[in-house]
């Protein structure tokens, strides 16, 4: 398992990943003020067809009502589904007190640059 972390305070974001050999990543982001599971997102490197790939990322959802954590984590799941060439399952929730739109933007930019960090990892280890 990879952990990264990223952000202070009521900005920090932990991002969890479970890699499969190869098979597959189980990734877990949690931060905020309340970690839960809001959203979840499965990415899977489009299917090939008559020798042409027909999506470069195929990508289904499921979300808890009320709760707009699956846009982040449909948004992180491609990212990673593309640049490792294997299927991601993202499950994401974050919550925040009386967040502001700098607070959303900041947990959101958190997300990414933990992503990023574990990204890097992860294919250099891979290489």
């Amino acid at each position: 398992m990879i952990c990264k972390t990223c952000g202070t305070g009521r900005h920090i974001v932990n991002v969890s990943v479970h890699d499969t050999n190869g098979a597959g990543l189980a990734v877990f982001i949690k931060g905020g003020d309340r970690p839960h599971v809001g959203g979840v997102a499965l990415a899977s490197p489009g299917v090939k067809l008559h020798g042409r790939v027909l999506s470069g990322c195929d990508l289904w959802t499921m979300t808890v009502p009320g709760h707009k954590d699956v846009e982040l984590a449909q948004k992180i799941a491609k990212k990673l589904c593309k640049a490792t060439g294997e299927p991601v399952a993202v499950s994401l929730g974050i919550h925040m007190d009386n967040a502001t739109a700098d607070d959303i933007n900041m947990l959101c930019d958190n997300v990414e640059a933990a992503s990023d960090m574990f990204l890097e990892e992860y294919l250099k280890k891979n290489e």
